[in-house]
Order: structure tokens, then C-alpha cells, then sequence
């Protein structure tokens, strides 16, 4: 897992972690896709509203969920596609496909969970917004640190 690029500096930049982005998955959503529903969704820390996103569930042409949040001085509405899969035991998965277009090109990926990264507007897949986790950054570091032995000046031999 990993890979060149996949740690915590990219370009001399520190990568934004999906830890530090206001996320949310499916699983918040359980019970709660149906045509015309409506609710709203708020993150808390240290028993404060950090954040908070109002949705509406629509069903034509397809199932489509339309996030409505404030940033910034700017009030944002973003409709994101639902899909569905059939598991091989049963039942119905429902997925988000991201809403973000990167170089002029839809992603319309589907995806679990949807992220805002600090200096984002949208909520998009963590692909797009080109998000590294902790987890991955640490298991870097010691190989960042053994590139920069290698990279110094051999010492002279007496």
C-alpha cells in the first residue's frame, strides 16, 4: 500500500489528511433514502457544532441527494448522484458518485464516503481532492528519513 507520492509531502507541500476534512458516509444516511426526505447532518467537537450540512433526497430522473451548506461568505447546493449494486447475498448497497470534475473531466466515481477538506467549496471523493491519512504519512516517515541519509555527502574515507 502506499506508493511514491502517497505519504505526507508531495512537491515540498504537506498533503491534506482525510482526518482533517469534515466527512460523512452511507451509513448516515441509513433508513433515511427515500424520495422527498429531508434532514440535516452536524459535526461536533468538544461538545460544539463545528460544522452542519442540510440535505434533500429527489428521485427523478434518478435518485439524487442535494447537499445545501454554507462556506465562507458562500451558501452552496450540490446535487450528488446515488447509485446502487446488489450484493451476492442480498439486499441493495447505495453509493454516492462524486460530484466533483477535475481537469475539465467528471470523476462520477463511486464512493463510500464524501469529504470537504479545509480549503475546499465541495464535497467530493477523497481521489479528487487528493487526500493521504495519518496512518499513511507515519508509515512514510521513516523511509523519507533513509532517502535524506542517502541523499547527504558520502564522508571521506582516512
Amino acid at each position: 500500500m502506499g506508493g511514491f507520492g502517497s505519504g505526507r509531502y508531495q512537491g515540498g507541500r504537506r498533503k491534506v489528511t482525510a482526518e482533517e476534512s469534515i466527512s460523512f458516509g452511507l451509513v448516515a444516511f441509513r433508513g433515511r433514502i427515500y424520495p422527498r426526505s429531508s434532514g440535516s447532518l452536524a459535526w461536533t467537537r468538544a461538545g460544539k457544532v463545528t460544522a452542519s450540512v442540510r440535505y434533500s433526497v429527489a428521485w427523478d430522473p434518478v435518485p439524487t441527494l442535494t447537499l445545501i451548506y454554507h462556506r465562507g461568505e458562500t451558501d452552496v447546493r450540490i446535487p450528488i448522484r446515488l447509485d446502487t449494486t446488489y450484493p451476492a447475498l442480498g439486499g441493495l448497497r447505495w453509493w454516492f458518485t462524486c460530484p466533483l470534475i477535475v481537469d475539465g473531466v467528471p470523476c462520477n466515481r463511486r464512493v463510500g464516503k464524501l469529504f470537504l477538506p479545509p480549503q475546499a467549496k465541495y464535497f467530493g471523493c477523497r481521489h479528487c481532492h487528493r487526500l493521504t491519512y495519518r496512518s499513511s504519512q507515519k508509515a512514510h516517515e521513516i523511509e523519507r528519513y533513509l532517502a535524506w541519509i542517502n541523499s547527504l555527502p558520502q564522508k571521506l574515507e582516512r
